[in-house]
């Protein structure tokens, strides 16, 4: 239901209270992707859609068939044990989502049904029902409020769990609705639109029984209702003992459940390199097998006719043959394509999100918030970011507004305390110094806003003087839904004049100028703010029966609407000096409503608020009516202080190589000075304006006069240090994000805080969500979320360096330990006539990736530090030498294969020397035995293998050397228990290696040989990163203890 396309002309029709349907959804929710019957046959089929997987799998069954040297089970261990710790991992996080979900629907509600209360399980709720909910209780589903035990049928919630907020908002119940009013049996419909996931937007009404007596309902018998009325799930009721709603949306289809849906589907660039060295891989396999392949034919071709004992030749061209003998070599190689990476890899990004929910420079203790990471496949592309786009307000500011100056009858104030000051003369002023102008000015700011007042004082309370209201905490009970409004209403509240409530549409204001009196406006209407429209009206009547419609807002669409005046002018620039200071405008305008305008203006709302589509074009279209012919009052100016550090951290950013983009709503003036201010813009830097440049050719013009060689805005602006963007919406600030995505040369991240930023955050490569004032509805969107901005510093630098160095490390010594066991192999195949004989034990294939070199190799690579965090905090510029994965190109790839197969020829060549012209090496005077070959080839892979993790780790704990040298023992103590075994290929084999003296020096020396280059290789290159990093990193290589290594 929900999850469908809306469509205008096929509503929802729900009766309220009425006899619940089989038919009908029931509040059931279910968030888990498996049942204890679908579990394996969905995981396996998922895992298997990975072409990787897939491969081993037609591997594996070919091996069950071809090639009898080789034991299946070498190919089928590695992928069930990779399989069934992947199928564990994603069974045990559908478990817990089971666990949540039965939870959740076996809470027990009250709901009302027939006239009498009954308590069910959640999950029974059906759409219909009336639920009751009490204070300090979540609501179960998406319920349109019709009763509240509340003062005037309004009720209050915390939305913390939808969007993080922790203010109270007001729900409440259709305006002079009353449920079972003396007549129960009277049948009302809730028609609305289909559910979607937009949590700020509802379109319905109520149906009214004709023998109803609502005052609100208009000619068609309909009462409006609007998102103002409707109680979503997961939202708390506060303060307000019991409230009856009627559900609508249940289960799966409640708004907070579409909005759980959202998966992303970005994928690393760390993928493409990884997919190009297994494509390398795979097809340097198939050269070998079909070169094998090839001399094989070549040999037996002239060999076994000469050798008649063996019986009849084999038909060489039979297609059978040749599939046969092809497939022998491919799975003999198969060994070459690492499947357990995979699972390392996937082990690695669990453990790199562990250490960034865990680091303490990346928690917030003062909102108990850590680092949040929900993509955790993105990890090491923290490590590949080359351009940044940042949101300005609550990212790079506070978004903690603060009433500093106005500009109202041509002078300038400044708010100091209870006065304000005239800067030309230095006087101090308080409002009974001021004449009307003044006094309508300020009291347009008390009574245009949305402000509730939570609990605050009634309006019978004595309580009149400005410090009485002050003490009394009345600005601290201020309930705002934006930091602009409140900042102006405790602006007002210690000059004089104070908002201390309303009660059944009435605002009451607290005057304390001169005589002491309390104003009273009857609040007809809101004209509410949108950031399409950027304002905000409301339409009351004063004492005196006057109506008027008071506006305030962006100057931009506030001046055109008033009347043209000198005052217009002066205006407008004194708003371009407060924007030059940095600080947010408002303009304040006012006109009167003639009875007859305002029941036009109703009549026409009406209409519009009853319809089910196109509902808010029709709303935006009414207000423009009578937002008309206004006259100025005045501006005022907030300050926004900067996010701390913030200086540090944009120019840490920037010397790390990262192009920083601003994208805001903001007047450029604004915009500019806080880029100054917050050094996004450079001292010194050359500005580009590109200023209401609204044709093609006009733009062109523009870029031309700029730099000749790039016309092209992209081009021009990528060449940029800092790039500023105003006065865009959140829909632009996408589709810049996305223009440069289409580049394809770069990484780009997004960082906001609010939910006007959601689309950049999902459009860009990574969305960073900041968990601030406006809530956690970027954060829960991102990627990743921090609390402040400041910690983006770090987790780029420090986290985002690791995880990328770390991946490329793992990636890239899965692939050359596995060219030295599979090059052994091949060179063995020119002395065994091409058979493809498998030259180690089977015991040896299976425990090589998971025991043998796994522990200690995995762990060096979750751990590895190439630099240590200080080092990297204080020298950004490192963070360039990741950039566009260098530390995992092509070139990097081809040193580490080469190294593989010196190391190969090495390893194979010298044992092949030992054996060949004298073969008697054991002390019994026995000569060696194809096995003896097979285990000094596996030796040797082990102990260098192992060895080498002490030459290419930057960062050596004990626990990394006791796991190398376990591991190490772990291939000995297996190998001797497998040897005791009389039934197996290894019997006495290995007592006698141990035995040996020629062999084990034989093992000291080849291993020397081997890791010595090596060993040459790493002094000189620690030798000249010391010269390039001075002694900053001299500690890097050192031995730390365990604990220090968690980031």
């Amino acid at each position: 239901m929900g999850a469908k396309q809306k469509l205008p002309g096929d509503p929802l029709r729900i009766k309220i209270g009425g006899i619940p349907s089989k038919r009908q959804p029931r509040n059931r929710v279910t968030t888990t992707k498996y049942n204890w019957l679908t579990f394996l046959p969905i995981n396996f089929y998922d895992q298997f859609r990975r072409a990787v997987y897939f491969y081993f799998l037609i591997i594996t069954i070919i091996s069950f068939f071809v090639n009898d040297t080789i034991s299946p089970l070498v190919s089928l261990l590695p992928l069930l044990f990779v399989m069934v710790l992947t199928a564990l991992k994603e069974g045990l996080e559908d478990l817990s989502r089971a666990r949540s979900d039965k939870m959740f629907n076996s809470a027990k509600v009250t709901v009302i049904r027939n006239g009498n209360e009954q308590v069910i399980s959640s999950e029974f709720i059906m759409p219909g029902d009336l639920v009751i909910v009490t204070s300090d209780n979540d609501v179960p589903c998406d319920l349109v409020l019709l009763q509240s035990s509340g003062l005037e049928n309004k009720c209050f919630v915390i939305t913390a769990n939808l969007d993080g907020e922790t203010n109270v908002k007001t729900i409440f119940a259709p305006a002079n609705y009353e449920l079972f009013s003396g007549n129960p049996s009277r049948k009302e419909t809730i028609v609305c639109e289909k559910s979607s996931p937009d949590l700020y937007s509802f379109n319905g009404r109520i149906e009214m029984d004709p023998c109803s007596e609502a005052g609100n309902v208009n000619d068609n018998g309909v009462l409006p209702l609007t998102i103002d009325n409707l109680l979503l799930r997961g939202v708390r009721v506060q303060g307000t003992d019991r409230v009856i709603g009627c559900a609508i949306y249940t289960g799966m289809h409640t708004k907070l459940q579409l909005n759980s849906r959202y998966t992303g589907n970005k994928s690393a660039s760390s993928e493409r390199y990884i997919n190009k060295f297994m494509v390398v891989l795979i097809v340097g396999m198939i050269l070998v097998v079909l070169v094998l392949y090839l001399i094989q034919r070549n040999k037996e071709s002239k060999i076994v006719p000469a050798m008649p004992h063996l019986g009849p030749p084999t038909d060489f061209n039979s297609a059978w043959q040749i599939f046969e003998d092809f497939l022998s070599f491919l799975l003999l190689f198969n060994y070459m394509v690492p499947i357990s990476a995979y699972m390392n890899i996937e082990v690695y990004r669990v453990f790199g999100s562990y250490f960034m929910h865990h680091d303490l420079h990346l928690y917030d203790e003062k909102s108990d918030q850590p680092c949040e990471v929900n993509s955790s496949n993105l990890n090491e592309e923290l490590g590949q970011v080359n351009i940044l786009f940042s949101d300005k307000t609550g990212t790079l500011t506070k978004n903690l507004m603060k009433f500093v100056k106005c500009y109202v009858s041509e002078r300038s104030f400044h708010l100091e305390g209870a006065k304000l000051l005239l800067p030309e003369t230095g006087e101090h002023l308080d409002l009974t110094s001021f004449g009307d102008l003044e006094h309508t000015f300020f009291k347009a700011l008390t009574v245009c806003h949305t402000v509730e007042v939570h609990k605050g004082l009634g309006v019978n309370s004595s309580v009149s003087e400005q410090s009485l209201l002050m003490n009394d905490g009345i600005v601290e009970k201020y309930q705002a839904s934006s930091p602009d409004e409140k900042a102006l209403l405790e602006g007002c509240a210690r000059l004089g004049i104070s908002f201390v409530g309303q009660k059944r549409n009435f605002l009451y204001i607290n005057n304390s100028w001169g005589v002491k009196e309390e104003l009273r406006f009857e609040r007809l209407h809101v004209l509410e703010f949108s950031s399409e429209r950027k304002r905000m009206s409301i339409i009351v009547r004063d004492e005196a029966g006057t109506i008027w419609l008071y506006s305030k807002g962006a100057e931009n669409v506030i001046f055109p609407r008033c009347n043209p005046s000198l005052q217009l002018d002066q205006t407008n620039d004194q708003v371009t000096k407060y924007a030059k200071e940095g600080l947010r405008t408002l303009a304040v305008a006012r006109r009167t409503l003639t009875e007859e305008d305002f029941s036009k203006f109703e009549a026409q709302y009406k209409h519009a608020n009853t319809q089910l589509s196109n509902r808010k074009d029709l709303i935006s279209k009414c207000y423009e009516t009578v937002e008309v012919g206004m006259d100025l009052l005045g501006c005022t100016a907030l300050e926004d202080a900067l996010q701390d550090d913030v200086n540090e951290t944009l120019e840490a950013l920037q010397r790390a190589g990262l192009k920083i983009w601003v994208l805001t709503g903001d007047k450029i003036e604004t915009a500019v000075n806080i880029s100054l201010a917050c050094h996004h813009i450079p001292q010194g830097a050359r500005p580009h304006f590109i200023i209401q440049q609204t044709k093609k050719k006009e733009l062109l013009s523009r870029l031309r006069e700029i730099e000749t060689t790039d016309p092209e805005f992209s081009d021009l602006a990528l060449r940029c240090r800092a790039v500023l963007c105003c006065r865009l919406s959140p829909l632009q600030k996408s589709e810049i994000v996305s223009l440069i995505k289409r580049r394809k040369k770069h990484i780009t991240a997004a960082i906001g805080d609010g939910a006007n930023d959601i689309s950049m955050i999902q459009e860009a490569h990574i969305g960073i969500g900041i968990a601030g004032r406006e809530g956690k509805q970027a954060a829960r969107c991102a990627d990743f979320s921090v609390v402040r901005f400041e910690m983006l510093r770090r987790l780029l630098l420090v986290h985002g360096h690791y995880n990328s160095q770390r991946l490329a490390l793992m990636v890239l010594f899965y692939c050359y330990k596995n060219i030295i066991i599979t090059g052994c192999m091949a060179l063995f195949q020119v002395y065994d006539l091409f058979s493809a004989t498998n030259v180690y034990n089977s015991l040896y294939l299976w425990l090589f990736d998971i025991v043998y070199i796994s522990f200690s190799f995995t762990y060096l690579a979750l751990t590895d530090k190439n630099y240590n965090e200080e080092t990297l905090l204080r020298h950004p510029e490192l963070y360039q030498k990741l950039a566009h994965n260098k530390h995992a190109s092509m070139g990097v790839f081809g040193l580490w294969m080469l190294n593989g197969f010196v190391h190969c020829f090495i390893i194979f060549y010298f044992a092949y020397a030992v054996l060949n012209n004298e073969n008697v090496v054991h002390t019994v005077g026995q000569t060696a035995s194809f096995q003896t070959f097979g285990t000094m080839l596996i030796t040797i892979i082990v102990i260098v293998g192992n060895l080498k993790l002490l030459l290419i780790a930057r960062y050596m704990t004990y626990i990394n050397i006791v796991l190398i040298f376990v591991s190490i023992a772990a291939y000995m103590i297996t190998t001797f228990l497998y040897n005791l075994y009389k039934g197996g290929e290894l019997f006495d084999v290995y007592n006698q290696f141990l035995a040996s003296l020629p062999l084990w020096l034989y093992t000291i020396i080849c291993s020397v040989a081997c890791l010595l280059p090596d060993l040459a290789v790493k002094i000189m290159r620690d030798l000249r990163r010391q010269t390039n990093t001075g002694d900053e990193t001299k500690s890097d290589n050192k031995i730390h203890k365990p604990v220090e290594e968690k980031v």
